[in-house]
């Protein structure tokens, strides 16, 4: 067995898959948000017709992520990531050079498929399989640290965008993807503390022959919590389809759906939807600086939090916040109102994002951790993409904004009851191979 590394790996795991996730943004809706208009001046697009394209391209790019799950079990995260980066930052190059609608659309569903799910993805299961008590915890930092540079990032794109043109700074976007995802990637990500004789959490090897080792109280428990022991549980091991018969699947399946919808309406049509109140690009940019650096600020404490608190709890006050959310921007008419809403949704999007990540993992295990995950995410980029339909769909018909924000209200009510709810699943007496 090789010696005991003086630096838990998971850690350096951690910060890697840490860098990854910031490399998704040129893929997330904040950053694409910033083409919305320059697209449509460049090519003639109205505004329905690159929602509904976006839309399309965010649900296909979602089907084959289950695919990317699977693969990131078989192969593990340290090669997925990489060859996620190298191909990811090809779709920044066709974003670069689009010539029209279809080209558009095609670099949508690369930009989503690869940047907003994929890299996304791989990046979450590389530090599921490092953690389970403290995956809270480190989830916690690493998203202080994502929102934290992503705060900078709208109004750094936005800049430019207007001195350079969208072309080259998504030509930027694929060279600083290639040169700090790949080599990081290669170089500290291992894929499983057992492939270094380790186990996860820095635990002792041998729990039982350290009289001194205690597991503290599992947060995902129901009701009371069990007092200290000295052996560690054992470790869950659903299937896919095992997972999808178990009505905490579906509570979580229902958070990552709603919470990216809402939040992919707000960002990608910021600009259309504060320009009716009066307020330009700039007032757009901050308001979704605003929603980083809240997300930041949020980060650590949501994920103490997720380690001491039952996810039922945490999900439901997280589903009734972006409700909140939603009717503080309907009513927005100052720059103020509109920081305040995307305040309000920050806080309510870290809870659920956080929990929901870290419950997968610790309700179903790390056995098909990579295949559940993805279906999960699947279901949250189809999410992202119905959000802006519901956007895109209300100024069409109505030539506002409130109709869709109604709508988001409405939708977050039945989902916060479902999370009340949420409890531990069963574990199936016998485990398959496959589902």
């Amino acid at each position: 067995m090789p010696p005991a590394p003086r630096i838990f790996p998971g850690y350096t795991v951690a910060a890697a898959s840490t860098v990854a996730f910031i490399a998704t943004a040129p893929g997330q809706t904040m950053l694409v948000s910033q083409l919305n208009l320059p697209l449509r001046e460049a090519f003639g697009i109205d505004e329905l017709t690159l929602n509904a394209s976006y839309t399309i391209a965010t649900v296909l790019a979602s089907f084959p992520l289950v695919l990317v799950g699977a693969l990131t079990d078989r192969f593990g995260p340290r090669r997925m990531i990489a060859l996620i980066a190298l191909v990811y930052g090809l779709g920044c190059l066709v974003m670069a050079g689009a010539q029209g609608l279809v080209t558009v659309f095609l670099a949508f569903f690369l930009l989503r498929f690869l940047g907003q799910g994929a890299l996304a993805l791989a990046s979450q299961h590389a530090v599921a399989m490092w953690f389970h008590r403290k995956l809270g915890r480190v989830h916690g930092v690493k998203q202080v640290i994502v929102f934290g540079v992503w705060s900078v990032f709208p109004p750094v794109s936005l800049l430019l965008i207007e001195s350079l043109g969208w072309r080259w700074t998504y030509a930027i976007f694929a060279l600083l993807i290639w040169v700090s995802v790949i080599p990081i990637a290669l170089v500290f990500i291992r894929n499983r503390p057992e492939d270094l004789g380790l186990n996860m959490d820095n635990d002792p090897v041998d729990p039982a022959a350290d009289p001194s080792f205690t597991t503290p109280p599992d947060p995902t428990s129901v009701g009371p919590n069990p007092p200290r022991q000295s052996v560690k549980p054992r470790e869950p091991a659903f299937t896919l389809k095992q997972a999808s018969r178990t009505r905490a699947y579906w509570t979580l399946a229902a958070a990552f759906f709603l919470a990216p919808l809402i939040g992919t309406g707000f960002l990608f049509d910021m600009q259309p939807i504060l320009a009716q109140r009066g307020l330009g690009a700039g007032v757009a940019a901050a308001a979704v600086s605003v929603w980083t650096i809240t997300m930041a600020v949020m980060a650590l404490p949501g994920g103490v939090l997720v380690d001491k608190v039952r996810p039922s709890a945490l999900i439901s006050v997280g589903m009734g916040m972006i409700a909140l959310s939603s009717v503080l921007l309907w009513i927005a008419t100052s720059a103020v109102g509109a920081g305040a809403a995307m305040a309000a949704f920050a806080v309510g999007q870290s809870l659920v994002a956080s929990c929901g990540t870290a419950t997968a993992a610790r309700y179903f295990g790390r056995t098909h951790h990579g295949r559940i995950r993805s279906s999960l995410t699947r279901i949250g980029v189809i999410g992202t993409g119905l959000g802006t339909l519901f956007t895109g769909v209300s100024a069409s018909l109505t030539g506002g904004y409130e109709g869709a924000m109604l709508a988001f209200v409405i939708l977050c009510i039945p989902v916060v009851l479902l999370a009340i709810g949420l409890d531990r699943p069963e574990e199936p007496t016998r485990n398959r191979a496959t589902g």
